[in-house]
């Protein structure tokens, strides 16, 4: 079954009980149903100063989220794709209050009614990225307001009241610095806690390590340093994390966002041409860069500094010293360098192309959440139908990447562990890929693909039947059902469903 018809199934599921419950449980179903036809959700989570702005807008390829200290950094903030572009607060009365971009097309930085009263900001863009997710900014962990941590924690809690958590994320973009704090560690908790529905896990969430260019001792490669310390992370956090990935936000944010003009790109053509003995101290910080004896006026040096850091700067010059010139050859050579086409291509693999999957598991867990209420004007049978259903759906056999993305959960949070070689080998079949990749084969070799496939349901069915537990036999059937159904995409006859199978 194609994505969107899994999506189709869940609203109809849905839609059948809109008029058979009370108002309020009516209205959130009314918006889980909305929910099915929205974009993924993406949250961008960490510390405060982490660089979580800095890196919706590098995503965006638009400067549109300050990453000053401004009221709109208090605030969840949703980039969603409309037009005509507007901004609405979503009051904490339930009450809407519309206003604009400012003039340099920023989120304003004072709101024109009290902070306090706002709930969230959703900002609407005609920005072509946002058809396809929506962006939730969030304000940073470890806050010295805890209140606006606290609307981070809120986001990420799936706990709530259903009401509350319909508008929670699909999957989460965590960024990490060199070293994990306290408060870091408690969001990732979070990530990975819930009641019945432990949304979070590796299962949905990406972790960038956002400031590469600050690792590493001066005069040594940063990026070597930021590779290294990426693996360690993943490995660390391998129940919480798919993967981690470095990125130099800041350069990301100023190539793909276009803010470095011609104008920086001869003011680095400048600095190119100074003698490299009388350029080397100016790098040494900050404050001697734009206080040092330079051909630059000061505020031109502070511009660069905001738009590269030290780091950037002289990656920048490097380039334009290697014949290099123009604001558009030098953005594209520094977009490469920030390492945001990789985080784009994680961030595809993992939830672009499953978004459909992503939300239908996050719908399905939030109509059982519903199915357990007890108002006192509902019809305890139509809820216990309710449940019936959605329990039904989920054992469907068109449902199995859902079934997937479940095990997969189970195994990264520890609720199911597996040997050594299944386990290995469960991990490469969870990954996003071609069939080939997933089963450990040579691209384009069918029979090599077959083989494996063949010799991985005997080995399965083995283990299930002769040494798993009961929820390493729940997750082996999930397995046995994934290869047979890649057996069945090489050519070969789809295998029958092996004993004691579910049918997914």
């Amino acid at each position: 079954m194609a994505a969107s018809e899994l999506i189709e199934r869940v609203a109809q599921l849905a839609e059948g009980f809109v008029d058979r419950v009370p108002d309020q449980m009516a209205r959130d179903l009314r918006a889980i149903l909305k929910r099915l036809r929205e974009p993924v959700r993406v949250a961008v989570v960490g510390r405060v100063k982490a660089g979580k702005s800095t890196i919706v807008n590098a995503l965006l390829g638009q400067c549109v989220a300050p990453t000053d200290v401004s009221e709109c950094t208090r605030l969840v903030t949703w980039f969603r794709y409309g037009y005509p572009q507007r901004v609405t607060l979503e009051m904490k009365d339930g009450s809407e209050v519309e206003t604009q971009l400012d003039s340099a097309g920023l989120l304003p930085a004072e709101l024109p009614v009290p902070v306090d009263d706002v709930a969230a900001i959703h900002a609407f863009l005609t920005n072509d990225v946002l058809k396809d997710v929506t962006l939730i900014d969030t304000p940073g962990i470890g806050s010295v307001h805890k209140e606006f941590s606290s609307g981070t924690e809120k986001l990420l809690d799936e706990t709530a009241h259903t009401a509350a958590a319909t508008s929670q994320a699909d999957a989460v973009v965590f960024l990490l610095n060199q070293v994990v704090m306290d408060d870091e560690r408690r969001a990732l908790e979070l990530l990975a806690s819930g009641a019945e529905s432990e949304p979070g896990s590796a299962a949905n969430t990406v972790g960038l390590l956002s400031k590469a260019d600050k690792l590493g001792e001066p005069g040594n490669d940063p990026w070597t340093v930021a590779l290294e310390l990426a693996n360690k992370f993943s490995e660390r956090f391998a129940g919480e994390m798919s993967t981690v990935v470095p990125v130099i936000g800041l350069l990301a944010e100023t190539s793909e966002a276009a803010t470095l003009t011609e104008p920086d790109a001869r003011n680095l053509a400048e600095l190119g041409a100074m003698d490299p003995k009388d350029l080397a101290p100016l790098l040494w910080s900050p404050d001697r860069f734009v206080d040092g004896e330079a051909p630059l006026p000061a505020p031109a040096r502070q511009r660069l500094l905001e738009l590269l850091d030290l780091y950037g700067i002289e990656q920048a010059v490097r380039i334009v010293r290697g014949g290099e010139s123009g604001a558009t050859s030098l953005r594209r050579q520094l977009s490469r360098m920030s390492g945001i086409a990789e985080v784009r291509q994680v961030l595809n693999a993992m939830f672009s192309t499953r978004d459909d999957v992503l939300k239908v598991r996050s719908i399905l867990e939030l109509l059982l959440r519903i199915s357990y209420e007890r108002p006192p004007d509902v019809n305890p049978a139509v809820l216990q139908e309710l449940r019936s259903r959605v329990e039904a759906l989920r054992l469907e056999p068109a449902m199995h990447k859902v079934a997937e993305l479940e095990a997969w959960h189970a195994y990264c949070t520890g609720k199911v562990t597996l040997p050594g070689r299944l386990a290995e080998e469960f991990e490469r079949l969870m990954t996003p890929g071609s069939v080939a990749v997933r089963l450990g084969a040579p691209e384009g070799d069918r029979a090599a693909a077959e083989s494996a496939a063949r010799d991985a349901l005997v080995r399965w069915r083995t283990f299930m039947v002769t040494e798993a537990n009961p929820g390493q036999a729940n997750l082996a059937r999930v397995v046995l059902r994934s290869y047979q159904l890649a057996l069945s995409s090489t050519g070969e006859p789809q295998i029958a469903s092996v004993p004691g199978s579910t049918g997914r």
